[in-house]
């Protein structure tokens, strides 16, 4: 299902422009820049259909889910140089899909865990030239492997 008007598949289907485009996907998982306030180089790994829950996920996104995980956390490390890639998850906004949330800290930042996202979340968004020049960098990273 395709619902315009619901955020994750209007930037699925390229009716919102999110920053950098689309970065990777799978049959059942989209992954772009994500467009909320947790810093350069955030990746959205998002549901292509509507799923409310984790449990509720077909066979086929689950199958996929952790090998894809693994190549977007590989790919903000290695590729982008960040130390550490955190994940988080929101299912909180009608029409719902499963976001997860995989974000970078980086070798020099002071905040761990939650107080990376907290700090974070007061910042707000990245610009979007920096963002796009993230996404453009996992991709080229996640092409070579």
């Amino acid at each position: 299902m395709n619902v315009e008007g619901c955020l994750a598949c209007d930037a699925n289907a390229g009716r919102i422009e999110v920053p950098g485009g689309t970065i990777a996907e799978t049959e059942h998982w989209h992954a772009d820049h994500c467009i909320g306030p947790f810093g350069v180089g955030a990746v959205v790994v998002k549901t292509k259909e509507h799923v409310e829950n984790l449990w509720r996920l077909p066979d086929g996104a689950a199958n996929e889910l952790g090998p894809f995980l693994r190549r977007i956390s590989g790919a903000i490390v290695d590729g982008l140089g960040a130390e550490r890639a955190y994940l988080t998850m929101w299912v909180d906004k009608p029409p719902l899909h499963v976001h997860l949330v995989v974000y970078p800290r980086w070798p020099d930042d002071p905040d761990k865990a939650l107080d990376l996202q907290t700090r974070r979340m007061g910042e707000g968004p990245p610009s979007a030239d920096d963002a796009a020049a993230a996404a453009e960098r996992l991709r080229a990273h996640l092409r070579k492997h």
